[in-house]
């Protein structure tokens, strides 16, 4: 993840926003895709300002960074055309903000392979394996996430989003409580 967002210089990260979305959209089949440079500002400036974390952006999990990105993205709706349904299928084409909803947690999946968890000051973890998903849940985590805010799905999100990499990362997970 932070290889494409929070680098030191918002421009860096703007080129690899277009970059990732250029290359994601080309390699689904979609040929024209129209994207606001002033709305990816916004996201970029505003997930940065505006983390709910309260120790800030710095001290913040990979999780809780990767989450703020996706609701603001989302939220802020840079992509405006919708993806075909040749290229996505039937069950996401039919679902609206799908093209925000399906690059935003793209972008998550793969950001969030190979970032680094950080539990104290002195243990740190590698998450090595990507978040996997049946096509189901996928389906119904795009439809889920459509309406996405920071207020109403951030926290939410991070806790999802952390449970699928501990699913396939099982050597990262806290020790679990029976319930």
């Amino acid at each position: 993840m932070f290889n494409i967002l929070y680098n030191e210089d918002i421009e860096i990260d703007m080129v690899n926003l277009f970059v990732y979305i250029n290359q994601f959209t080309k390699s689904i089949g979609e040929t024209s895709v129209v994207l606001d440079p002033s709305k990816c500002r916004l996201i970029l400036l505003g997930m940065r300002q505006d983390l709910p974390h309260v120790d800030g952006m710095d001290r913040a999990s990979c999780f809780k960074k990767i989450a703020n990105f996706v609701v603001y993205f989302i939220a802020e709706r840079p992509i405006q055309n919708p993806f075909s349904e040749k290229n996505i299928g039937g069950d996401l084409a039919k679902l609206s903000n799908h093209q925000n909803s399906i690059i935003a947690l793209q972008i998550a999946i793969d950001g969030l392979h190979g970032a680094t968890i950080y539990r104290n000051e002195k243990e740190s973890l590698e998450i090595k394996t990507r978040i996997e998903l049946s096509k189901h849940s996928y389906v119904d985590l795009i439809d889920s996430l459509q309406t996405a805010t920071v207020q109403t799905h951030y926290k939410l999100l991070t806790i999802l989003l952390e449970q699928l990499v501990y699913k396939t990362n099982p050597d990262c997970q806290y020790p679990v409580m029976r319930l």
